[in-house]
């Protein structure tokens, strides 16, 4: 049967629906023929013949006007897909654009506030701060996700590391975390947009 459907498939739609158009005459005359031909002379013999082949077109044109129907809702469904896949693209289009503005600005603000440790705020710092190996062990075991050795997170003597080394290791990463917060939140708005796209083509 799918054999039969596909080789249907590759018929064009005008064609298709004239070749139903024709089966449903031909079977409909051919039908009602075989009635009449009983009232004429010599052509009883051809009743029969003329009966089944007219109620078999007639069926087979059933069968193809279904076809027309199964063809026009395919027909409609791919011009939904293609129109969610259009929207799709635009709304890809837009969160990408804004996405990248977004971390844009969340690196300007960053390269800012680091400039700001280097060129003053870090002196300022390092002027009244010193950083403890405590200090230090506590840092690079919580980067790691480790929990920290307990006479290093507890050493108080100098690291020789200025703290405004830290600070800027802190604003870096507070950046970063800002880059993946906006990623999140473009990835969530991105899904569900995309989500209402195409379940409108149910």
């Amino acid at each position: 049967m799918w054999q039969i459907q596909w080789l249907l498939q590759l018929v064009p739609d005008s064609i298709f629906v004239w070749i139903t158009y024709l089966l449903f005459a031909a079977g409909a005359i051919l039908y009602v023929a075989s009635k009449l031909v009983s009232w004429i002379p010599l052509m009883g013999q051809y009743r029969l013949p003329a009966e089944l082949v007219g109620v078999v077109a007639l069926v087979i044109a059933a069968y193809f006007y279904g076809g027309i129907s199964y063809r026009e809702q395919i027909a409609e469904m791919k011009q939904r897909v293609k129109v969610a896949e259009e929207k799709s693209q635009q709304v890809n289009t837009v969160i990408e654009t804004n996405i990248i503005e977004k971390v844009k600005v969340v690196k300007q603000n960053v390269y800012i506030t680091r400039e700001i440790v280097r060129d003053t705020a870090g002196r300022q710092l390092d002027s009244q701060c010193s950083l403890p190996q405590s200090t230090v062990s506590l840092h690079d075991s919580a980067s790691g996700n480790q929990v920290p050795d307990r006479a290093a997170a507890t050493d108080g003597t100098p690291s020789g590391i200025e703290a405004s080394r830290l600070l800027d290791r802190v604003i870096e990463n507070y950046g970063a975390c800002h880059e993946n917060a906006e990623k999140l939140k473009a990835w969530q708005e991105w899904y569900q947009e995309q989500k209402k796209i195409f379940e409108s083509i149910k």
